[in-house]
């Protein structure tokens, strides 16, 4: 039996829902190309029974270990470290989501001043054509000593 932080014990199924739930957690962890989705997040950790608030409680501490070191050092991108912050109440995460975003807000308008629109090139099709010219004259001179004439 798992103790949660409320202070009681878990039933047998609730401990189930836990276990099937990180498993879940720690599949998505070894998918590189999904585990930067807070869609696949929410779909795993909101799904009933899992959302109630003992077995978040549990969840999160389980995880916690493994899982805060990893959103504060930069391993997911901002929305997957602010659901998780908002999700399990880890306060020090929602902190780090704010300062990404000052960080990405002041990354942002330094590319935007350092911004010159281009100007629209032009397509010079002369040599194009001037090689298509060189082209069908070799041809033609080719063909034209065939002809035995």
């Amino acid at each position: 039996m798992s103790f949660s932080e409320t202070g009681r014990d878990l039933d047998a199924s609730q401990s189930q829902v836990v276990r099937e739930v990180i498993i879940q957690i720690k599949a998505l962890l070894n998918d590189s190309g999904r585990f930067r989705d807070a869609g696949i997040w929410k779909a795993i950790l909101c799904e009933p029974p899992a959302d109630q608030l003992p077995l978040r409680q549990e969840i999160g501490r389980q995880l916690e270990p493994q899982l805060r070191p990893m959103a504060e050092n930069g391993s997911f991108p901002s929305p997957v470290v602010g659901f998780l912050g908002e999700w399990f109440n880890w306060h020090s995460l929602q902190d780090v989501v704010v300062q990404e975003d000052e960080r990405t807000l002041s990354e942002q308008s330094v590319a935007d001043e350092d911004f010159e629109p281009e100007s629209p090139q032009t397509v010079n099709f002369w040599p194009a054509v001037i090689g298509w010219i060189i082209g069908l004259i070799v041809l033609a001179t080719i063909f034209g000593g065939m002809g035995g004439g």
